[in-house]
């Protein structure tokens, strides 16, 4: 039995020969067959791995922060560490900051106008963030400052962002993120910025929706990346479907070459969908990930969720795939505007939520509505 699949490893053509070197250095490598080996060589040679995963918000409202504060700070991080575990056991973990993180040098805020403490970069850090999407109505809320200030604590903690740039150059910066020599790239784009202008001679400070312009950018970035990730900014507010023209324009997306589109602002979960594209593959479009924390109090911008995906990459010039997608409902609990907590939604009722069970089952049959595909799960393993 081990004699057969390895030989099917050999002659396994995935979207063509391997080449003379590669097949060299696995020959080389074989050694004395076991299972861990076999693992090897596949990883090696033959196919690579790895879990993605994305949220919604984190909109930092006046409720919270003034909810976490200490003597020394803000402690965002005691409130989550019932959901952490589960993106700490990603690969690649991307999340949408909704709000500045201009610290009490620019005056903290809540809604209208958003600043947050420095301490949400170490929020992001503990959740495990590798990328975060700025490109959102409340970038300017801080005007430039605001962005340059948020741009420099997350390079300060080693946490890359799209959508949002502290210059000229930056702007110009592609965003890509290696994961075992597999390259993901992120683009981000928002429907607005609550009409605060941008300061003239600025414009590179936030990526504003503009199908020409998202177009160019993706065929820049296309063929560059093994997995390319859009995020839009847009939608109706607490509307649980997305508007139709909203939908045309992911599918637009989604043929351009966009392997999967995450949608945020409507603070609301909407469904996910698998688009089949004109060129026979598919796009997995999220078209809203509602809020992840925040301290909105309407039940439905309580519920979010993680999106996590199983992307694997044939080596040797092969293919990238998506073979597995599934979403982790979760539950911002809290009394009112105190005692804020980031839960599973499958732990809600230990919180006090009433009928617990029946709305879990109402978000997993909510997110399923496009597609059986999304596996909604309790608990990511």
């Amino acid at each position: 039995m081990i004699r057969i699949l390895m030989f099917m490893m050999l002659s396994w053509p995935f979207g063509g020969e391997v080449d003379s070197a590669v097949h060299e250095a696995y020959a080389k490598d074989i050694g004395p067959v076991s299972g861990e080996k076999i693992d090897h060589v596949v990883s090696t040679y033959f196919e690579k791995s790895f879990t993605f995963a994305a949220t919604g918000d984190v909109l930092i409202h006046d409720h919270l922060y003034e909810d976490v504060a200490t003597e020394s700070g803000y402690d965002f991080i005691s409130r989550v560490d019932e959901v952490a575990p589960y993106l700490k056991n990603q690969d690649l973990v991307f999340l949408n900051q909704e709000t500045p993180i201009g610290g009490e040098e620019l005056r903290l805020s809540g809604y209208p106008a958003f600043n947050a403490p420095l301490e949400t970069a170490d929020l992001l850090e503990y959740l495990n963030a590798d990328i975060v999407s700025l490109a959102n109505n409340h970038a300017l809320d801080r005007s430039t400052l605001g962005v340059e200030k948020t741009t420099e604590i997350l390079n300060e903690k080693g946490i890359e962002y799209v959508g949002a740039n502290a210059s000229a150059e930056d702007a110009a910066r592609e965003r890509v993120i290696e994961v075992d020599g597999i390259e993901v790239g992120f683009l981000a784009y928002t429907y607005g910025t609550n009409g605060i202008p941008v300061p003239q001679g600025q414009e590179y400070l936030v990526n504003f929706i503009d199908m020409p312009t998202i177009l160019s950018d993706m065929e820049a970035l296309r063929d560059a990346v093994d997995l390319l990730v859009v995020s839009m900014h847009q939608g109706v507010e607490y509307a649980p479907l997305p508007r139709e023209d909203h939908v045309i324009q992911f599918e637009q997306i989604a043929e351009a070459g966009a392997d999967i589109v995450l949608g945020h602002h409507p603070h609301v979960l909407q469904p996910v969908d698998i688009y089949e594209r004109e060129d026979g593959g598919e796009t997995i479009i999220a078209y809203s990930l509602a809020n992840f924390f925040s301290a909105q109090q309407d039940l439905q911008t309580k519920l979010g969720g993680i999106i996590e995906f199983d992307v694997r990459h044939q080596v040797n010039g092969g293919e990238t795939a998506i073979n597995g997608i599934r979403f982790m409902p979760t539950y911002v609990h809290s009394n009112e505007y105190t005692d804020f907590e980031l839960v599973p939604l499958a732990d809600a009722e230990a919180y006090g939520m009433a009928d617990a069970a029946d709305i879990y089952s109402d978000v997993s049959e909510h997110m399923r509505t496009y597609t059986d595909e999304l596996e909604v799960v309790q608990y990511l393993e």
